[in-house]
This record gives structure tokens, C-alpha cells and sequence, in this order.
């Protein structure tokens, strides 16, 4: 009986030819005899979207100044059986634990008003868009502020209060009152409201206070008046940087002004890395710098006259936000360990391998002929291919391996290496696996916190489950396949791994990864900063954790000074021997 009334309703409400008419109801004639298709089929939250969103593409073009009134009539249609649609028991369970699914209603009505408009239908219209409000108006404002079809309601009171309420949503959740530009010193009241709103998005964003068992009160109390006490914007940032790293998460940032930038993050285009407990150079990026006697296999023994070690845990760590050992590592000891003032020289006591102390001083910036590691590379070895993927950013990573195709598909095994991999995106990393199986593959589950507006209401987890990617088709690699990892493997490399080692594709070999993937929330902080916390929990599809711990190889190789001292690569070694 609700499925009637909700038709009948409809109907009242439509209006045009005939033809549309008997179209619209067919439509739903079929949804009530049969259930739907829709109510048939089994859709995961994001598929129901995708749905949604095709439906849209298809009304889109229909809903045009241009377009007759039939026209206009049969795109709105569409986009009133769309919202039958998400209003089906099904679709809207499972928007309840979808955002993108419950934020496609959004859409859809601001669809619908907008045909309304045209169709000089503004009582109309105006309903579609509160609807569109009361649902959640999350980036509807820009759109609708922009698209002129819109100024007909201009000068309508409830289409005034709405852009108003649009406005003050827009200021309290994006926090846009709160994004100033930079200046040497904020005031008191700028300072404690960035303090403010780092602590407050992540009290109802961060995923991970399990792993930081902290109070996350108490420090909140504890830093604000070591912010207020600061004397520059730039001395602020660093109370700021340190009180997010209390959380220990590679994904929860503070992120320094752009006019601070060189400030802090200048270095010389050479990495260092900690092994064995002594640390040594291990890439030059520069031929000038390398030709200059910076090689691969020098100790640092002092920067700035200090001891390498004591240096680093005063001068770096306390800055550095890590979920893992390992990742806190990399990141003091790698990343960050000659980062500072693009205009002052970092004096740096060097070793060699016989014994010998070179001192030199050494600039940060300047450098004219510096050389990035390629996102890509393969080579054959002993008819084992080898493919080393240095990130999932690079777009044209899926075109590159297809071009390779050819001869890789000619090898007996296949060696992926994301060692040095920090992540990007994910579906680039998906993409390479759908090239390695024939059947369909899963990726990491996650969930994200729900806070309900009840008194004494704790937040509570909203569970995404996994999503499931079809094989390619066309490419099927077949062969055995080896995957090396360690600390770099970090975030969407980790979702690679993940995915590819629940499939039971081949061996991991190396050491554990970074520990640290998610969908982080970004916002702007008072003088130009910004930051981040990490807003989505992963973890294995059976709910093994690795966040915080990292994925673990079948087989550990660990990197000796003996090792790089020979140029010797173990684990690449490690990985040919195994699929000899």
C-alpha cells in the first residue's frame, strides 16, 4: 500500500502529454508487480550509485535551454524513478552505510530542480531543492552559485533562505572562516582557533586512537598554551606539527604555510638510510653532487657538528607523524633527516669505506641537473621480468605495462617492485592485479565512524565491506608472480599489496611496509597550512589488521652494510632465485 500511494502521488504531479504519463506509470507498474529489476539484482552501495550516476549522465543532455518540453519531461521522469529507486527497502538500507550512495539523492534532486526550472515550474522546483538540503547539501553551492539556469529563483524568499543556509553549511563543515592567509605572527584567537580545529576534526574524524592511546582531551589542554606562547606563525606550525604527531598515523598531518615551505622542507638532492644502526648515503640524484665525491656507501657520522643519531631523534622525529617503527625510520632517518633552510648549508662529517672522515658543507637548493626515479621501469633478467613501480600517481603507469605486455607475457615469472612506492592511486594499482588473475579480486574491507546527535551517544563504526574488481579480459599474466616490499611500500602501494596477497597471487619478500593507508581529511588551518586526518579504517578482507604494523612478507630479506657496500640488491636476488 505505501508502494501505491507513493505512485499515486506521483502521478498527481505529472504533467505534459499523455504519452509521459503512461511512460512514467508503465515504469512504475513494473517496479510494483515485479519489485523492480533493481530489487532484483544485487547491487554493493557503490554499484547502486554508479547506477544513479548513469541515470543522471542519461537525463543530463535532456535538460537543456535548448531542449523542447517532451524533452525536459522525460529527463526529469528519469530522474523521479532514480529517487523510486534509492527509495527501494535495499538501496536504502545500504545508503544508511554509504555516503556515496546517500549523497546521489543530493544530486538528483538539484537534477530535478533545475528541469523544474526550465519548465517554469518554480513551486516545484523549490521542493526538489529542499529536498536536496534536508538530505545533505555537501558541495551543492558552488554548483548551483555558478549555473545561471538558477536565476529565475533569485528573487524567490525560500530560494534566498536556502543559498543562506547553503552558505553557514558551507562555513560550518568546510570550516572556511578558519582559512586566513599567512602573516608572520597570528594573533592569540587565530592560534588557539587552528589548535582548536585540528583537535576537533580529529575527535570525530580519526580512525586510529586504538593505535595512539592517547588523551586526546588532555593534550588538547596541554598545548594551548605552548601555541599561545609562540612569537612567529612559523614557530606556531611547529607546536601544530608536533601536537598531530602525538597521534601516530602516516595518513594525520600538519603541513607548514607555502610561504614557510623552503623554509623547512629544502634538502640536497641525495637520500641517506639507517642500517645496521649507522647511517649512510644510498642515492645521489645529482651529477654534479655525485661527481663531487657524494656517492652511495658513505657514512654520516655528525650534521652540524652533532652525532647523526642525537641529531635526528631532536631535530626530526619529534616533527614526524608515523603508525610504524619502520615507517618512523624512513621518515627521520630518509625522508626528512637533511631537511631545513633552503639558504643554509647543511655541514655534514662523512666516513668513507676506508676509514677516512670527509667533511664537507653542503647546499640545499641550487641544483641544476637533478634526476627523479622514473615511475616505471622493466627489464628482462634470466627470462624473469622485473618491473619496478615507484608510484600510483602517474597515469600512464596502466598504458606503460600494456605496451610492456608483449614481452613480458614471453617470461617464465614476473618480479614487481614497490619498494620505494608511496601510493597514489589506488584503482592504478587494481589495475596492474586485473592483469595478473582471471578471476575476480577483493580488496581491503574499511570503515569509517558515524557520530549520531543524541545525548550520551558514543560514535559507532560504519562498515564498508570490500569491493570486488572483475579481471581484465584481454591481459592475463599467468605466470608465478613475486612482489618485493619494505617501510616505503606506504598507503595505496599497501592497498596494492593487500589485494594481491589475499588473492594468493605469489610470494611478498622484503621487509614490512609502511603500516599506514586511508582516506584522509583535508582542511585549511589560519595563516595558509593545512592538514589532514586519516577518516577511513582499513584492513585485510577477514579483518586482519596491518595498520599500524604493516603487511608482513613470506620471505624477510634485510638490508646489510655489506650489501650496499657490494652493490648487492638481497631481495631482488631473493626474488630471482625463487622463480629460477
Amino acid at each position: 500500500m505505501a508502494i501505491l500511494k507513493k505512485i499515486f502521488l506521483i502521478l498527481q504531479h505529472l504533467t505534459g502529454n499523455t504519452f509521459m504519463k503512461i511512460l512514467s506509470l508503465s515504469f512504475l507498474f513494473l517496479l510494483l508487480i515485479g519489485h523492480s529489476a533493481f530489487a532484483q539484482k544485487n547491487y554493493t552501495g557503490d554499484q547502486a550509485a554508479d547506477y544513479v550516476q548513469s541515470q543522471r549522465q542519461i537525463a543530463d543532455p535532456l535538460l537543456d535551454k535548448s531542449s523542447t518540453t517532451a524533452q525536459i519531461e522525460k529527463g526529469v521522469t528519469i530522474l523521479r524513478n532514480s529517487l523510486l529507486f534509492l527509495d527501494s527497502v535495499p538501496i536504502k538500507e545500504m545508503a544508511r552505510n554509504n555516503a556515496y550512495l546517500w549523497y546521489r539523492r543530493s544530486d538528483v534532486n538539484r537534477d530535478i530542480a533545475y528541469g523544474y526550472v526550465l519548465l517554469n515550474q518554480k513551486d516545484s522546483a523549490l521542493n526538489a531543492l529542499d529536498r536536496m538540503y534536508e538530505n545533505g547539501p555537501g558541495g551543492q553551492l558552488g554548483a548551483m552559485k555558478e549555473d545561471s539556469t538558477f536565476d529565475a529563483l533569485r528573487n524567490e524568499p525560500r530560494y534566498q533562505t536556502l543559498i543562506e543556509n547553503l552558505k553557514n553549511y558551507d562555513a560550518l563543515w568546510k570550516n572556511t572562516t578558519f582559512k586566513m592567509p599567512y602573516k608572520a605572527n597570528l594573533s592569540d584567537a587565530e592560534k588557539v582557533a587552528g589548535l582548536s580545529l585540528l583537535w576537533s576534526q580529529a575527535k570525530y574524524n580519526f580512525v586510529n586512537f586504538g593505535h595512539a592511546n592517547i588523551d586526546w582531551n588532555q593534550a588538547y589542554l596541554d598545548y594551548l598554551p605552548q601555541v599561545q606562547h609562540t612569537k612567529s606563525t612559523a614557530e606556531y606550525y611547529k607546536v601544530l606539527i608536533r601536537f598531530y604527531a602525538q597521534l601516530k598515523d602516516g595518513h594525520t598531518n600538519v603541513y607548514f604555510p607555502d610561504t614557510l615551505f623552503s623554509e623547512f622542507y629544502s634538502r640536497p638532492p641525495f637520500r641517506t638510510e639507517l642500517i645496521e644502526g649507522r647511517v649512510f648515503v644510498n642515492q645521489v640524484f645529482s651529477d654534479s653532487l655525485y661527481k663531487s665525491g657524494i656517492e652511495p656507501g658513505l657514512e654520516i657520522i655528525k650534521i652540524d657538528g652533532q652525532p647523526v643519531i642525537s641529531y635526528a631523534d631532536e631535530h626530526i622525529r619529534p616533527y614526524l607523524s608515523s603508525s610504524t617503527p619502520q615507517d618512523m625510520e624512513i621518515r627521520e632517518f630518509s625522508y626528512s633527516l637533511l631537511s631545513g633552510p633552503e639558504n643554509k648549508p647543511v655541514n655534514i662529517e662523512f666516513k668513507d669505506r676506508h676509514g677516512k672522515i670527509i667533511t664537507r658543507t653542503i647546499s640545499r637548493t641550487g641544483y641544476h641537473d637533478i634526476k627523479s626515479l622514473k615511475s616505471m621501469e622493466y627489464q628482462t633478467i634470466n627470462n624473469i621480468g622485473y618491473l619496478t613501480i615507484n608510484n600510483f600517481e602517474d597515469n600512464t603507469i596502466i598504458k606503460q605495462f600494456d605496451s610492456l605486455y608483449t614481452e613480458i607475457s614471453k617470461t617464465k615469472g614476473l618480479i614487481i617492485d614497490i619498494r620505494n612506492n608511496g601510493g597514489g592511486d589506488g584503482d592504478i594499482g587494481f589495475n596492474i592485479i586485473r592483469r595478473l588473475t582471471d578471476k575476480p579480486f577483493v580488496t581491503s574491507a574499511s570503515k569509517v565512524l558515524k557520530i549520531y546527535s543524541r545525548p550520551y551517544a558514543d560514535p559507532q563504526w560504519q562498515d564498508n565491506g570490500v569491493n570486488q574488481i572483475s579481471p581484465n579480459g584481454k591481459i592475463f599474466y599467468n605466470k608465478p608472480v613475486v612482489v618485493l616490499i619494505g617501510p616505503r611500500t606506504f598507503s595505496a602501494a599497501e592497498d596494492f599489496t593487500v589485494a594481491f596477497d589475499y588473492m594468493k597471487r605469489g610470494k611478498l619478500i622484503g621487509l614490512p611496509t609502511g603500516g599506514s593507508t586511508g582516506q584522509p581529511v583535508p582542511f585549511s588551518l589560519p595563516g595558509g597550512g593545512s592538514a589532514r586526518v586519516c577518516g577511513k579504517k582499513d584492513s585485510y578482507p577477514d579483518g586482519k589488521e596491518f595498520i599500524g604494523l604493516g603487511i608482513m612478507p613470506d620471505i624477510v630479506v634485510k638490508k646489510t652494510i655489506k650489501d650496499l657496500l657490494n652493490g648487492t640488491d638481497a631481495a631482488k636476488e631473493k626474488a630471482l632465485d625463487v622463480l629460477k
